[in-house]
């Protein structure tokens, strides 16, 4: 039996000056929307580790801080009322790479 300030035979432990990993760098998503006025709006969505997502329109002139939970029920409340409105646009079937900046 070990004592209360030791661990069991065995168990794996760090070393004690090993380099600690690095932590998750926020992402990026990005998307530019056509705009009848202009070329294109930006949409970014910046996702923090611990953090709030972040939504940016329009070059950043319409922002929102959402939690996860707030984001999942904004996306399925999107998503139903954009499927009401017709096919999807064909700009829009592209896959989004995040970036770290």
């Amino acid at each position: 039996m070990t004592a209360p300030h030791e661990l069991p035979e065995g168990t794996p432990t760090p070393m004690p000056y090993a380099d600690q990993p690095e932590p998750e760098p926020r992402r990026f998503y990005r998307l530019r929307a056509p705009h009848v006025d202009k070329s294109s709006v930006p949409v970014t969505v910046r996702v923090t580790p611990d953090a709030d997502l972040y939504v940016a329109v329009g070059a950043g002139r319409r922002r929102m801080y959402l939690t996860p939970a707030e984001g999942w029920a904004l996306w399925r409340c999107l998503s139903e009322a954009l499927a009401s409105t017709g096919e999807p646009p064909d700009w829009i079937r592209v896959h989004v790479t995040p970036t770290n900046r």
